[in-house]
């Protein structure tokens, strides 16, 4: 083990003297202390300390946790593709009620978020789309319905996404449509 890296994993040293300190014996219990080095760790002087945390010989084993690394890194990646959701649909002009609907977002995290992605929205309701676009964006759900039918679900949030961006109309104002044409399918259905 390198020099750096010996005098790193020694600085836990002092770590688990402040544990001992404030009482918390589980901690350093679970870390593999017996009782005997733990008494003899809350005796160490200040001298005693500085010495162990410098020294070259390593006081740990360390040892990387295959699988809880591929699960962190899986995870790692899941939450970045979360955030480019997020950031994609603030910037097609998601409002707040889809942000906490899709991603559990409050009022004042989407409005930092927007402050700091640059994102200036306006005031009150979006535009209603015209016939024309209505028509065109019905014809586009439609075509991506089969393999989405719950308009709650990320994949529907994706389709609706990639709808506004094709279109180029407000994030709100498809997922308004989309939700009242599913609405009203949900109500033919049940007749």
């Amino acid at each position: 083990m390198s020099y750096s890296l010996s005098q790193s994993t020694n600085q836990l040293l002092l770590t688990l003297v402040m544990e001992l300190k404030s009482g918390n014996l589980r901690r350093c219990e679970a870390l593999g202390l017996t009782a005997e080095e733990m008494r003899m760790l809350r005796e160490l002087s200040a001298d005693d300390l500085l010495y162990l945390s410098e020294s070259r010989v390593s006081l740990l084993d360390l040892r990387i946790h295959h699988e809880n690394l591929g699960l962190m890194l899986t995870q790692a990646r899941r939450e970045q593709k979360r955030m480019e959701r997020i950031d994609r649909a603030l910037a097609l002009g998601a409002s707040i009620e889809m942000m906490q609907r899709y991603f559990g977002l409050d009022s004042s995290e989407v409005s930092g978020r927007r402050r700091l992605g640059g994102i200036r929205t306006r005031k009150g309701r979006s535009s209603a789309a015209d016939a024309e676009l209505e028509s065109a964006l019905w014809a586009q759900w439609q075509e991506s319905a089969t393999d989405t039918p719950d308009p709650d679900s990320m994949e529907s949030l994706d389709v609706m996404m990639l709808m506004a961006e094709t279109h180029g109309v407000n994030l709100t104002t498809v997922w308004t449509l989309v939700k009242s044409w599913c609405a009203a399918e949900k109500q033919e259905a049940s007749v």
